[in-house]
């Protein structure tokens, strides 16, 4: 189940083909961090077994995943390593080294110590529903997208996922909700909300497990403050909390759809099961959303084309693909994603 999702609008034309995205993303394979990289990721099967498909589609949808592991440097540890380059280099010359020579100092303190530091893996999940042209990532850290993102485009030619963009912003749409005290048709809000003032202050409330209807909500919205997040439910089946950028995160299905929906399938693979279950739900859910917050425009504003959720059984399309060049990170990117990005342990499930 996702935990978080960031969508991408994926247009018709830019779309991966079914039957060579396999082979495609076998040329981007999980390989461990070798002794100087502070971060490696590549794809592995999503159903968790050794050999297994890097892709599996169910009912129309593409299913991978992306797993990282990165070095765990602490950021204290290689100042210091360096701080003792440089006073060595200052006895040894009698000039302290300036601001150039100390990066080269940093570099050498990177390869002396990354071998010697522990690593860490999590992974994750990704979505592609080619009926409602979207790439959804399991992901809200931008190092994680980004990685993600450059591992997609990378190992698929012509991939060209967009930001996903909506008439209304989702801010202006939060703010109105609350005011009238009612969300689009099939959602409710929830109980959890961040309010944030438009000034230097930047002045926050947050509610936790509070009401949102109550008088002190309207005061501060008639002062001026935005909605940076706010909790919603999807017809009493789906929790989360939709951010002012347009990220869900907090999803969590309500015991009652696993207890009903799971139970139809609980002949099925497990896999297969909590695909069908999660692909569905979510397939309902984000055009609902975009909807409710004025429908999917395209990059220049205008109106995009409507999609609809996938029937039943359906199979997927074989768009054409159009290559494009991908630019490899530099390594002091994948330095800073290394230090940034915010994974899991990976003694989950893979779905």
């Amino acid at each position: 189940m996702f935990k978080s999702l960031t969508a991408y609008h994926l247009p018709a034309a830019a779309q991966p083909d079914p039957a060579r995205l396999d082979e495609q993303l076998a040329a981007l394979p999980f390989k461990p961090c070798g002794p100087v990289d502070p971060i490696s990721f590549g794809f592995v099967p999503p159903r968790g077994q050794a050999h297994g498909p890097l892709v599996e589609w169910v009912n129309g949808h593409a299913l991978l995943r992306l797993q990282f592991e990165q070095r765990l440097l602490p950021g204290s540890v290689l100042r210091e390593r360096v701080d003792e380059l440089a006073q060595r280099l200052e006895q040894e010359s009698g000039r302290k080294p300036g601001a150039k020579r100390r990066r080269e100092l940093r570099d050498e303190a990177l390869i002396d110590l990354l071998p010697q530091a522990f690593t860490r893996q999590s992974s994750l999940r990704i979505w592609i529903a080619p009926m409602l042209e979207l790439l959804v990532l399991d992901a809200t850290a931008t190092a994680r997208l980004d990685a993600a993102l450059t591992a997609l485009t990378k190992a698929v030619p012509g991939l060209a996922p967009q930001p996903l963009q909506t008439a209304e912003s989702p801010a202006a749409c939060m703010k109105a909700w609350l005011l009238d005290g009612v969300a689009p048709a099939g959602f409710g809000i929830g109980r959890e909300a961040e309010l944030r003032s438009s000034d230097v202050q930047a002045a926050t409330v947050r509610y936790v497990r509070h009401g949102l209807d109550g008088d002190d909500v309207q005061q501060h919205l008639a002062a001026g403050k935005e909605v940076r997040k706010l909790a919603l439910n999807w017809k009493d089946r789906l929790d989360f909390v939709l951010a002012e950028n347009g990220q869900l995160s907090k999803l969590k299905l309500d015991d009652g759809v696993f207890e009903h929906d799971g139970a139809e399938h609980s002949e099925q693979d497990p896999f297969d099961a909590d695909a069908l279950l999660l692909t569905g739900e979510l397939s309902q859910l984000l055009p609902a959303l975009f909807e409710g917050l004025g429908g999917r425009v395209d990059a220049l504003g205008g109106a995009a084309v409507a999609v609809t959720a996938p029937a039943p059984n359906s199979t997927a399309p074989k768009p054409a693909v159009n290559p494009a060049p991908v630019a490899k990170p530099s390594a002091a990117t994948a330095l800073r994603m290394a230090d940034t990005l915010d994974g899991g342990a990976d003694d989950a499930p893979p779905w």
